[in-house]
């Protein structure tokens, strides 16, 4: 059988806001549900986002560090061995450092609005107090500005000649056009930020109508301290694409489908 003969299927599963006609529609009785989704291969993506191999964030880099290793390698190898393309979108600035970017044309600059201001835009000049909370005192800068030029790919992660590198959303669905992909298939850093607001992101994809999984090992998300025992920013960031965006599966389900198991 061939890779565009080939056919992936999946169990995945969504949390809908909805019940059977036989029961009370309450938030009490929604329930998680799941479904077998058979995927061509020839027409799925992997797409890992933002593989970083730093964060200033301490707590959270140890444990994206564990995850790479034992969640994202295992998925990668399996997805290649399936024949999937796979796609790094490693963030504007890391990307640039690969050749593979050059594939598909970089995004067209957005023209300058004209409206709100430049400078309240830029939160500059007289609008300084209204900079945003990662910018407030005492500002992530503080801990980020000494370490950018150390930021790339986790070292965990191979990136490969015939693999695909991309900076943009425009990028990504330039990619899937001209390989005919419908499926997008997520996994990276982090959550609750860049796997669901990057432009290349979840909620991006889902505005330009692509089928879109989350798989739920192999991410995590920026906790806080009331959420860190129980991960709970990440698991509300994986409800958000189960009940909106898409759909979710586990790394096990992901990987015996890539081998061709039930």
């Amino acid at each position: 059988m061939t890779v565009s003969e080939r056919i992936c299927s999946l169990r995945v599963q969504y949390f809908q806001d909805s019940t059977p006609a036989d029961q009370p529609c309450r938030e009490e009785n929604f329930i998680r549900r799941e479904i077998d989704m058979a995927l061509p291969v020839a027409e799925t993506a992997l797409v890992l986002v933002d593989m970083w191999n730093i964060h200033f964030i301490e707590s959270w880099l140890e444990r994206a560090i564990d995850i790479t290793r034992e969640s994202v390698v295992p998925v990668l190898d399996a997805a290649r061995a399936a024949g999937l393309t796979i796609v790094h979108a490693p963030s504007p600035p890391v990307a640039a450092g690969f050749s593979q970017l050059q594939r598909h044309r970089p995004s067209e600059p957005s023209p300058t609005p004209d409206w709100p201001p430049t400078e309240f835009c830029r939160r500059a000049g007289d609008y300084a107090a209204f900079r945003g909370p990662r910018d407030q005192p005492p500002g992530i800068a503080l801990h980020w500005d000494g370490m950018k030029d150390q930021l790339g790919m986790s070292s965990a992660i191979e990136v490969r000649e015939e693999d695909f590198v991309i900076a943009t959303g425009q990028q990504l669905h330039d990619l899937a056009k001209e390989r005919r992909i419908l499926h997008l298939v997520y996994a990276g850093f982090a959550t609750n930020w860049c796997i669901l607001n990057r432009d290349y992101g979840m909620r991006a994809m889902a505005a330009r109508a692509y089928n879109l999984i989350l798989l739920r090992e192999s991410t995590t998300g920026v906790e806080f301290p009331d959420t860190l025992d129980g991960l709970m920013a990440t698991e509300m960031a994986i409800r958000e694409v189960e009940v909106q965006l898409g759909f979710s599966a586990s790394n096990a389900a992901f990987i015996r489908a890539c081998r061709g198991g039930a």
